[in-house]
C-alpha cells in the first residue's frame, strides 16, 4: 500500500511539475564570427557549442531541438527548453561557448504552450558519453497520441 501511495504522490509532484513548467523557444543564428566560406561542420568552435547543447539536453533543460532548413530565415537550429524564467533562459544562452564567441547568436522567446501530447519524460545517460559526436535516437510510441516520435 505504501508503494502505491508513493507512485501516486510522486506521480502527482511530476505532474504540477510539468504544469509550472516555462518554456522557451531559443533560437540560433549564424553569428559575426560564422564564416560562411566554411562549410556548418567545419565551423571553428561548434564542437564546444554543441557539447554544451548537448549538457543542456542531459540535464533535462532541453525538451527537444534540431536543424532548420538552411532556407528558413538563415536560422541554423530551434531549441524548446523549459526554465524557471525568462532570465534563467536567457542566462542559458549568453553561457553558450559559441555564443560567447560570436559563432553562433541565440534569441530566446517565451512560449505559452496551449496544446502538447509530449508528457514529461526524464532522459539521463545510462553510462557516460565515449564519444561527444555520438548521435541518439529516441523511439516513443504512444497509443493515446497521433505523435509517435522514432
Amino acid at each position: 500500500m505504501r508503494y502505491i501511495i508513493g507512485c501516486i504522490v510522486l506521480m502527482l509532484a511530476m505532474a504540477i511539475q510539468a504544469q509550472e513548467a516555462n518554456y522557451f523557444l531559443l533560437t540560433y543564428y549564424p553569428g559575426a564570427s560564422w564564416n560562411e566560406a566554411i562549410p556548418y561542420d567545419k565551423q571553428p568552435g561548434l564542437k564546444t557549442h554543441h557539447e554544451y547543447v548537448r549538457e543542456l539536453h542531459v540535464n533535462d533543460l532541453i525538451v527537444m531541438g534540431g536543424g532548420v532548413a538552411e532556407a528558413s530565415r538563415n536560422q541554423l537550429s530551434v531549441m524548446l527548453i523549459r526554465t524557471g524564467s525568462l532570465e534563467e533562459a536567457e542566462k542559458l544562452a549568453s553561457r553558450d561557448p559559441g555564443v560567447q564567441q560570436r559563432l553562433v547568436r541565440a534569441e530566446v522567446l517565451p512560449w505559452d504552450v496551449t496544446m502538447s501530447s509530449l508528457r514529461f519524460v526524464r532522459r539521463k545517460p545510462i553510462q557516460p558519453f565515449k564519444d561527444p559526436d555520438q548521435s541518439f535516437s529516441i523511439k516513443r510510441v504512444d497509443p493515446e497520441s497521433r505523435l509517435n516520435i522514432e
